[in-house]
């Protein structure tokens, strides 16, 4: 990390927007090089009974990652007290989320939906038999199902305690987004400032159309939630500086400038100095680049810190992060990112996802997330079920698969991972969470173990 500077440092140039707007410009790609890669969030529960995980003790996450380490060659890559926050094999991450009953495997980025799968089916199968030794089973759903807030505990590092105390300060359900929530995320590459702005509108046009065909936790404390997607209400609820969407993201002529100055007019959380966090939430980042903060000024790190707080649906860092979908079961993650590169990267995935919804306006849009997280794909804007909307986008997303022509050994190409979302949306016409809701109350018989044996990961 370069050192801060001083506000007596000469002949060093403070951090400027310009600075900020070449870190983004740094992570465009060749276009022979542009890939796509996943972000997966599990919730760890004990077999025996069910409860949250914790992280240390004698069946807790750390013994899971330490015999990650012994066995199958996981390499800590960022350490933090007594906390191995990430490990790294192969281009692949595991790391901690803000709860220690959670895990999610950041996974290399592919070329193909093909290779992608297998990485995830590899990761579900190790993972899965590690943690069976200290009997732990991990859930691909939205919502930690189970548990009341109180049960589950944090993990108590200096930033995620500066979190926690500044979402707290802002109501809302923040215990349950630090808590009890879990999704599956899309990351994508850029070639151009061009390109990047175009990729991030189109991700914003999919999002309300991705968030109802994954909507998938309609359970919290045991019981059903009256929401098909609790996950989507609760990010509805919390601080709106850092979540949701705003109206200029869909403006014709928005640019990557546009985007840095959403963020630098957001409120900082923390900085890092001398190994320690420090809080600094009286200001936002661009008093900090006009004024400094006592005796120092900004760095790059800082920013990538400051923007790792900001929970956009469609985020922008060195690449694309689409953050809408649930956790689901492991046989659906596949086709997020599979609908996603048949958009953004076919020449015309943005242009048909603007015809496809140009009789919405922003509020269309805004509305939309609160109505999908209370009815999934039964939702209605501009006098239209959901669910209509996402059997063209399935349909388009099958043509512009095949049109890739990338194939696997047994010869399918990659619209062979939308065969399990398509049995949701054209077969029960319904979200997984809608579905899960209704086996809840009839075949289930409100059993835990039939929830668990459907969204477990194996």
């Amino acid at each position: 990390m370069r050192p801060f500077l001083k506000k007596n440092l000469r002949n060093v140039e403070p951090l400027q927007v310009k600075n900020l707007l070449a870190y983004y410009k740094e992570g465009c790609k060749k276009p022979e090089d542009v890939a796509i890669g996943m972000e997966v969030e599990k919730h760890g529960i004990f077999q025996a009974n069910n409860k949250p995980i914790t992280y240390f003790g004698a069946n807790g996450l750390l013994k899971i990652q330490e015999k990650m380490i012994e066995e199958l060659g996981w390499k800590i890559s960022k350490q933090e007290e007594n906390y191995l926050l990430r490990l790294k094999r192969c281009g692949s991450f595991l790391t901690l989320e803000t709860a220690q009953s959670m895990s999610e495997l950041s996974g290399r980025t592919h070329q193909s939906i093909h290779s992608l799968a297998r990485e995830l089916d590899i990761h579900q199968h190790e993972f899965s038999v590690i943690s069976k030794i200290f009997g732990v089973l991990w859930l691909g759903i939205g919502i930690q199902p189970f548990a009341s807030n109180d049960v589950i505990k944090l993990l108590e590092t200096p930033r995620y305690k500066m979190l926690r105390n500044y979402l707290k300060s802002q109501g809302g359900l923040w215990q349950e987004e630090l808590k009890k929530t879990a999704s599956v995320q899309a990351n994508i590459d850029f070639v151009s400032e061009i390109d990047a702005c175009k990729k991030f509108q189109t991700l914003l046009r999919l999002s309300p159309f991705l968030g109802a065909m994954y909507a998938h936790s309609p359970l919290n404390k045991g019981k059903l939630s009256g929401y098909v997607s609790y996950r989507m209400h609760v990010l509805n609820n919390n601080d709106p500086k850092r979540f949701g969407i705003r109206k200029f993201f869909f403006e014709n002529d928005f640019s990557l400038k546009d985007w840095v100055n959403f963020c630098l007019d957001i409120q900082m959380i923390a900085v890092k100095r001398g190994g320690k966090m420090l809080n600094i939430n009286a200001i936002t980042f661009r008093q900090f680049i006009e004024k400094g903060y006592k005796d120092f000024y900004p760095t790059i790190e800082d920013w990538v810190m400051h923007t790792s707080m900001i929970y956009s649906f469609v985020r922008i860092k060195r690449y694309i992060e689409l953050r809408i979908c649930d956790s689901v079961p492991s046989f659906l993650i596949p086709s997020i990112q599979a609908i996603v590169k048949a958009f953004v990267y076919h020449p015309d995935g943005g242009r048909i996802l603007k015809d496809i919804t140009k009789k919405w306006s922003f509020t269309d849009f805004s509305d939309s997330y609160e109505a999908i997280a209370k009815n999934g794909m039964d939702a209605v804007v501009c006098g239209n079920k959901i669910l209509s909307y996402c059997k063209e986008i399935l349909n388009v997303a099958t043509d512009n698969l095949r049109s890739f022509k990338i194939f696997n050994e047994r010869k399918f190409d990659e619209s062979v991972y939308l065969i399990p979302i398509k049995d949701f949306v054209f077969v029960k016409e319904k979200s997984p969470g809608a579905h899960v809701a209704e086996l809840w109350q009839t075949e289930w018989a409100e059993n835990p173990e039939r929830l668990v044996e459907w969204c477990r990961h194996d």
